[in-house]
């Protein structure tokens, strides 16, 4: 956690009032990772001004983040005299999950019952008001919530699940013009694509914003997914809103990677990844080469949906079975790759060149066909992803530890369709390089590849 600049007291946090507000007014006091949790995010500079513009709490699943920010959210309205609260998710469901709780519990409390004016319920439109006119109001996350308001306080609801920045640059900037404005973002753990999350955290860890305080549950870095010390550290509602034994549960039927993120608190490569990542690191082979079997090396072009990647890859089968990919060459543009392409398939002299004409690779078509490529195509593209992904975790594949295919192979998540799936291509990064690397060993796999005839003996 951010550490406190003073010791924190009633005269240095306000976050005392929250919980004597949660006990004596709501009858619902905070758990003690809830009441500490206010007490560090609600810390005053010596000018009475709240610390943090920015409070990020990370803690597991069910741990009560809809009931901190429910009590946090009805003590700014009720007690701190905000004039607007500004909730909002990837979904307005998510947003809408807190804002209907504080409606429940004003109506189950006369004192703050007899201060509620107004309720719209219409979609797009949801909101409610007291008779001193401050509002709360919900949201989509979107680039164009809040636009033209003055915020309070922002609840930004699971904000792991921001992949670009359009929201949060919009959504931020609505509290500029409020001196003692905060924006509470209570979450969970995320992954590499959840880069709003992982900025805010990292810059808070490095101390390179002092406006951002981070409190953080979590297991430790490499602990054993079966440690319940680790559960204990991740789950400080553990014994009151979650169970051991719902735990031990999810741990039975949770892939490693969703136990990481949902119940230990931890960033994790990807959530959905379509390549056993650890499987992929055993793989690597930095000293090998394709030397041996130049003859029976095929080639796969593949490129980005925005056209700003091409990559190349090549690949054979050894002679223990085990095939061998290897990235050739990349390209930051189709612009570049269309005058390069040919010379260096040239230089590889593969066997067969493929590529798949559903995909972006289309930009590059016309040359393609002029190279007589192989076409990966229909039910073959599933197959080919599919097929990687297991011999990855079988450990057949053998590769150099290239950099660029780590990163796409790291960045590689599932496109589920229908019972099969394929590398998804929308997110936060490229994977063209994984394309490619399933398509060529697709290939080597199946293509039948001329062997060079013996040579005849000289007497």
């Amino acid at each position: 956690m951010t550490e406190p600049l003073r010791p924190l007291t009633r005269r240095t946090s306000r976050g005392y009032e929250v919980i004597d507000f949660a006990r004596e007014v709501l009858g619902e006091p905070l758990l003690p990772w809830q009441e500490e949790a206010v007490i560090r995010g609600l810390e005053l500079n010596p000018d009475g001004t709240y610390r943090f513009r920015v409070v990020l709490i990370l803690v597991a699943r069910q741990n009560g983040k809809t009931h901190l920010s429910r009590v946090i959210s009805l003590w700014k309205l009720y007690v701190d005299g905000v004039r607007l609260i500004l909730g909002v998710g990837q979904d307005v469901s998510l947003a809408r999950e807190v804002w209907t709780a504080c409606q429940e519990t004003i109506g189950e409390v006369p004192e703050l019952a007899a201060e509620l004016d107004k309720v719209s319920a219409r979609n797009g439109d949801e909101w409610f008001r007291l008779i001193s006119g401050a509002r709360y109001k919900i949201s989509a996350a979107n680039r164009s919530a809040g636009r033209g308001m003055s915020v309070d306080h922002l609840n930004f609801d699971e904000i792991r699940q921001q992949r670009a920045w359009d929201a949060w640059s919009a959504l931020s900037k609505t509290t500029n013009a409020r001196p003692s404005a905060q924006i509470w973002c209570i979450s969970n753990a995320g992954d590499s694509e959840s880069v709003v999350l992982n900025h805010l955290r990292e810059a808070a860890l490095a101390g390179a914003d002092p406006s951002i305080g981070l409190l953080e549950w979590s297991g430790p870095d490499g602990c054993d997914l079966d440690d319940p010390q680790a559960w204990a550290q991740a789950n400080p509602g553990l014994g009151h809103t979650v169970s051991e034994q719902a735990i031990r549960s999810a741990l039975g039927t949770d892939p490693p990677a969703v136990f990481r993120t949902e119940v230990l608190c931890q960033r994790v490569d990807a959530l959905d990844s379509a390549i056993d990542l650890t499987a992929w690191k055993d793989c690597r082979d930095p000293v090998g080469n394709l030397e041996s079997v130049r003859e029976r090396i095929v080639a796969v072009v593949d490129v980005a949906p925005d056209g700003r990647h091409v990559a190349l890859t090549a690949a054979a089968v050894l002679a223990d079975g085990r095939v061998r990919v290897e990235v050739v060459a990349a390209w930051p543009s189709t612009d570049a790759a269309r005058f390069e392409l040919g010379p260096m398939l040239e230089r590889v002299k593969a066997a067969a060149v493929g590529w798949f004409p559903s995909g972006p690779a289309a930009a590059l078509g016309p040359i393609l066909r002029g190279l007589g490529a192989v076409e990966i195509k229909g039910g073959a593209v599933g197959e080919a992803c599919q097929s990687f992904a297991e011999l990855v975790a079988s450990r057949r594949i053998v590769h150099p530890g290239d950099p660029l295919l780590d990163a796409h192979v790291t960045g590689a998540q599932k496109l589920h369709q229908g019972d099969g799936w394929r590398f998804g291509r929308r997110g936060a990064g490229h994977c063209n390089a994984v394309y490619a690397a399933a398509g060529s060993v697709y290939l080597a796999l199946t293509l039948p590849v001329e062997k060079p005839k013996p040579r005849s003996a000289v007497f």
